[in-house]
């Protein structure tokens, strides 16, 4: 543990890693403890707490920062977001889920801590975000606040829908090997865009011919004359990019969460270029001695019967002094 801390704090990580309060008590108790290690931990400049999985990341803490900014710390605020899944909704509760974040201000924190051995004993769940919930609602007036921006990702099977759909993404959780989605997304290298732009991760970017990028995950070709609509022969000009394509294999009821959808298309209709890597190179190679640039490798993954692989590269450079033009805009505009 002490390697680990050292390690982190070596990488600018101001962690602490701790035993568990109590090496008695349940997992849902453990997760609930954490309120009280962050609330010990405070300082005068403190406002909130967050509670997440090992599995949540916050593309952004700029956007997170931001989003905080629009609710006032001084009072009790309960802010998070809802399981997609409406059955996980209609079991645990309209609470906070703990993957997509629970976020508390310090009046909140101040609440349970008054209350806490009240509130540890005999959880009625085995899930922690459930007994901070019970604790919330039984000794204060506060309701959650949803925050669409988090997302607790509960669907399972191909999310490229989910990623691909232009929301708003404060947090994204299950991305590891082994949860939800089933398979492990590899968020370092997905995310290593943003230190170019830093919010632009998953920004959806058209561009001409069909070709739609959404940045870290996917680029997207849509071929023309495989739908018409209104005699218009591009898909790209046919797909309504305001509504989630459903690509994964759950029937849950998920209107509450991410309406609107539209169903999948197939391979004919969409052909998808995936992240394989992402590099930092040099960037005097492209004009720019001492710049960041990053390379994005995107690849479409050959059948048999071709026999190869197709290969698209994206080079991202950082010139702080470049500003683009109206024509650059309506070339590669921004869904």
């Amino acid at each position: 543990m002490q390697e680990l801390e050292k390690s982190m704090r070596d990488a600018g990580i101001e962690a602490s890693v701790v035993h568990p309060l109590d090496t008695t008590d349940s997992f849902a108790q453990r997760y609930f403890s954490i309120v009280k290690v962050l609330y010990n931990a405070r300082d005068d400049k403190t406002q909130w707490i967050i509670c997440i999985d090992d599995d949540t990341f916050f593309p952004s803490m700029n956007d997170l920062q931001d989003m905080l900014k629009e609710h006032d710390p001084q009072k009790p605020q309960y802010l998070g977001n809802l399981s997609e899944d409406w059955w996980a909704v209609d079991h645990y509760g309209l609470m906070a889920f703990g993957g997509a974040g629970v976020i508390l201000s310090m009046p909140m924190v101040k609440i349970v801590i008054e209350h806490y051995e009240e509130c540890k004993q005999r959880p009625r769940t085995t899930a922690g975000d459930v007994t901070l919930m019970d604790c919330i609602y039984r000794f204060s007036s506060t309701k959650l606040t949803p925050i669409p921006g988090l997302h607790q990702i509960d669907m399972h099977g191909d999310l490229s829908g989910f990623y691909e759909s232009g929301r708003e993404m404060l947090s994204v959780h299950h991305w590891k090997e082994g949860s939800g989605i089933g398979s492990k997304l590899e968020m370092e290298k997905m995310h290593m865009i943003a230190d170019i732009c830093d919010n632009c991760f998953l920004q959806r970017w058209q561009f001409p011919h069909g070709f739609v990028l959404s940045n870290g995950f996917s680029i997207a070709f849509y071929p023309e004359g495989q739908l018409t609509l209104g005699g218009v022969s591009s898909v790209a000009d046919t797909v309504d990019f305001g509504l989630m394509e459903k690509t994964w294999s759950d029937d849950m009821r998920v209107e509450h969460s991410l309406a609107p959808i539209r169903p999948a298309l197939d391979k004919y209709q969409k052909v998808s270029y995936k992240l394989l890597d992402s590099i930092s190179v040099n960037g005097e190679d492209f004009g720019a001695p001492g710049e960041k640039v990053v390379r994005q490798i995107y690849v479409k993954e050959g059948s048999e019967a071709e026999g190869r692989h197709s290969v698209m590269v994206l080079n991202w450079v950082r010139r702080p002094s470049q500003k683009l033009t109206g024509d650059d805009h309506q070339a590669n505009s921004p869904l």
